[in-house]
């Protein structure tokens, strides 16, 4: 890139929020589901859902679909759950130009209260389960602390400071350390998103469920060390390190699925 053709903070901070938008199939992993939508912060939430008794809700990561977490399904249905798989803002069917975590955040949010207000006679709807991959992860944890209801969570490659990939993208933009303050400014004031403050380990100290953290040692996107330095400061988490199954593979890992099954369990008062 010539000097010239650099990009201004202003813009590598909007580009930091725009994801490239892929459209994948999610009816084909989820073939007898319902269409679900709920208003979100920015338009239409869109996802499938599938299945009786007590809701998971899975979320994929940046540039990823909802159809990457399909390994999950099966035995999260042959358990007796439904399975809500959402697409984030910006991604697959749901609306949205740009995303942040706490854009996500709230976007999730939303569908609890969209569940909440199809309910029956006023009941609220606690999700049994949250599954995340990567962004999801970070998406989750962050709804949690501002009053996602949910019985346990699972994170998979699970990123612990947004501004450590903030300044990393600064860098291969080529702006220098100044600019790069300036874009973490422009996020914040422009853009309402205060990367510097989005950080999970803060936000796991206050956070009592159950949790699973996996991570592979060899993942090149998220550093293994921040989804270690999450598990440490949630009290009771669990943290369990593949190997050799980088950011993605570990999605389709036979152990690492039926690891997680384990851990979210049965429905309450299912036999077995």
């Amino acid at each position: 890139m010539t000097p010239s053709a650099r990009r201004t903070p202003e813009q590598v901070a909007q580009a930091f929020l725009t994801p490239r938008r892929f459209t994948r199939n999610t009816a084909a992993f989820l073939p007898d589901a319902q269409v679900f939508v709920a208003e979100g912060p920015v338009g239409k939430v869109v996802g499938r859902m599938q299945g009786e008794g007590p809701c998971v809700v899975l979320l994929h990561g940046w540039e990823f679909a909802a159809s990457d977490l399909a390994g999950f399904v099966p035995p999260l249905l042959a358990a007796g759950f439904s399975v809500l798989a959402l697409d984030l803002p910006a991604h697959g069917a749901s609306e949205g130009e740009r995303v942040s975590i706490p854009l996500a955040a709230q976007a999730l949010l939303d569908v609890q209260c969209a569940l909440d207000a199809g309910g029956r006679h006023g009941t609220t709807h606690n999700f049994h389960a949250a599954i995340g991959h990567s962004l999801g992860a970070a998406v989750i944890v962050h709804a949690m602390a501002s009053g996602l209801r949910v019985d346990r969570v699972v994170l998979l490659a699970a990123p612990a400071h947004a501004v450590d990939y903030a300044r990393d993208y600064c860098a291969r933009d080529g702006l220098d350390a100044h600019e790069t303050e300036l874009m973490l400014d422009l996020m914040h004031g422009r853009f309402g998103v205060d990367v510097r403050a989005i950080s999970m380990p803060a936000q796991a100290a206050s956070l009592t469920q159950p949790a699973l953290f996996i991570h592979s040692d060899d993942d090149r996107v998220v550093p293994l060390a921040g989804s270690q330095q999450a598990a440490r400061a949630w009290r009771g988490a669990l943290h369990v390190t593949v190997e050799g199954l980088g950011h993605a593979r570990l999605l389709r890992d036979a152990a690492v699925i039926e690891h997680v099954a384990r851990f979210v369990g049965k429905p309450p008062g299912t036999q077995g």
